[in-house]
Order: structure tokens, then C-alpha cells, then sequence
């Protein structure tokens, strides 16, 4: 897995060496609530680097914040449209790192966007060891986005998920988001799932997310009116998309039994 994150940062590189230039596609920021995990908060900006080879080519660097701890993640990505411009292809490659006892971990994913639907896989490899009570864990997951044709401001993302647990149990399971997005500014998602990823412990959880995304080309214009895009999607569209991956580093917490007898 190390040596296919080590390819994709080269290819990324090397493509971006010859990339028109950057370009600040987009701004903006989320607000992330849960019944079991503390707020956390998201400031990000998407950056074109230009095109290569009919490639688009991205960053998407981001700066978290949760229970006081920062947090930044910075990477690139490509996205290129494919079968006569159907079907949007992209992969990226992203490191991780948070205050939150010092954990940092790389990740990889891969997305597929079709007229119909969206699929993004993700696979997340930890640098570093337990610290405290915690230990960030490997995992991969996958999520499918599918807009509601006479509703296409409103989609649902179904997922799973797997986390290896070091000391406890792992964290997998099924996830569902439903995400309503009236305007190009704002988007709003409610969803559950089978573990808390980010708070560290295997309990199912309630979460919402709200999403703000300012366009820079559009600053002059009503950017929250309601403006759905049209049904089936066009897939140029999502060349500016924001990458879906679990944006907080997941860990799990160590029990004190553990702590005891396996220090």
C-alpha cells in the first residue's frame, strides 16, 4: 500500500511540474456535529494546478479544529474524464496530521464520477503510534453517491467501512447520509453510522455536517438562492467536487486494561 501512495505522490508531481498554473477554484468551510464526538470544524480551499495530458490537476489542502486541537491535511489529486467524457476518473493522495496527541497518517483514494452516480474509495495507512490513550488505525472505505432524479439537490450516500483495530475491536460497518444542497453555497448532510470514527469508540452515531462552498468566479452573484443542478448531472460539474474521504483521523481509545498489561 506504501509503494502505491509513493507512485501516485510521483505521477502527481511530475504532472503538476507541468501544469498551466494555479488557479483558487473555491473556498469555504464545515461544521460537523455528532451525539457522540465533540464539534469540529473545517476550513478548506480546492486549487487548480492547470492540465496535463487532458488531466486535471488539484490540491485541497484543509485546516481542522476539534476539542482544541488543529489539525492540516495537504495533497493533490487528478480527475479526467474517460469514455467519451461519460464518466469522470480521478485519485489522490493526501497526508493527515492533528495536535490530537500527534497523529498523522497518508492516505489514498480513488473516484469514479458517472451522469448517475458517484463511487469514492478511500484507503488511510497510520505514521504514527499509540500516544495516551490513543492509536490511529488503518482502515479503507467506500461511498456511493446516487442523486434523486426529480429531486437532484437531494442525494443519498450509502457506505461501508473497515478500521483494524489494534487493542480493542475493529470498526466496521454501514453508513447512509442523505445531503441536501439548495444552492451552489450550501449543503447540508444528516447521516448515521455503525461506529464514531472520529471519537475513538464503536458506538453507533448520529452526525450532520454543514458544508459552505464559495466560488470565486461567482462572487458577484446570489450564491444561496435555490439553483439545482439539472437531472442526469453533468459530469464536468464535479471537476471541482470536493475529494470524499473521512476528513478527521480515525483512532481508538484505549481501554485501561490495555494501558496496564499490553504498555
Amino acid at each position: 500500500m506504501r509503494k502505491l501512495f509513493l507512485m501516485v505522490i510521483s505521477i502527481l508531481i511530475s504532472s503538476i511540474s507541468f501544469a498551466s498554473g494555479p488557479d483558487l477554484v473555491w473556498t469555504g468551510g464545515s461544521l460537523c456535529v455528532s451525539d457522540e464526538d465533540n464539534p469540529g470544524y473545517l476550513a478548506e480551499t480546492f486549487v487548480s494546478l492547470g492540465n496535463y495530458n487532458n488531466a486535471y490537476i488539484f490540491t485541497e489542502p484543509m485546516l481542522t479544529l476539534k476539542s482544541g486541537d488543529i489539525g492540516v491535511s495537504v495533497g493533490a489529486g487528478a480527475r479526467m474524464p474517460i469514455l467519451s467524457g461519460d464518466v469522470l476518473a480521478g485519485c489522490n493522495a493526501f497526508f493527515d496530521y492533528t495536535d490530537d496527541n500527534d497523529h498523522k497518517r497518508i492516505g489514498a483514494g480513488a473516484e469514479i464520477y458517472h451522469h448517475n452516480f458517484s463511487a469514492h474509495t478511500n484507503i488511510y495507512l497510520p505514521l504514527s503510534d499509540r500516544n495516551g490513550r490513543e492509536e490511529a488505525l488503518a482502515g479503507i472505505d467506500l461511498t456511493v453517491g446516487i442523486p434523486i432524479p426529480r429531486a437532484s439537490f437531494i442525494s443519498v450516500w450509502p457506505g461501508l467501512y473497515f478500521f483494524n483495530g489494534e487493542d480493542e475491536d475493529d470498526m466496521k460497518g454501514l453508513s447512509l447520509i442523505v445531503k441536501v444542497q439548495p444552492a451552489k453555497a450550501v449543503a447540508i448532510n444528516i447521516g448515521a453510522r455503525n461506529d464514531a470514527l472520529t471519537a475513538g469508540r464503536d458506538e453507533s452515531e448520529i452526525f450532520a455536517r454543514i458544508d459552505i462552498t464559495i466560488p470565486m468566479k461567482n462572487l458577484g452573484m446570489d450564491l444561496f438562492k435555490f439553483a439545482p443542478e439539472k437531472y442526469p448531472i453533468d459530469t464536468s460539474q464535479y471537476m471541482d467536487h470536493r475529494v470524499v474521504r473521512q476528513n478527521f483521523i480515525t483512532y481508538e481509545k484505549k481501554s485501561l486494561y490495555h494501558l496496564i498489561f499490553h504498555h
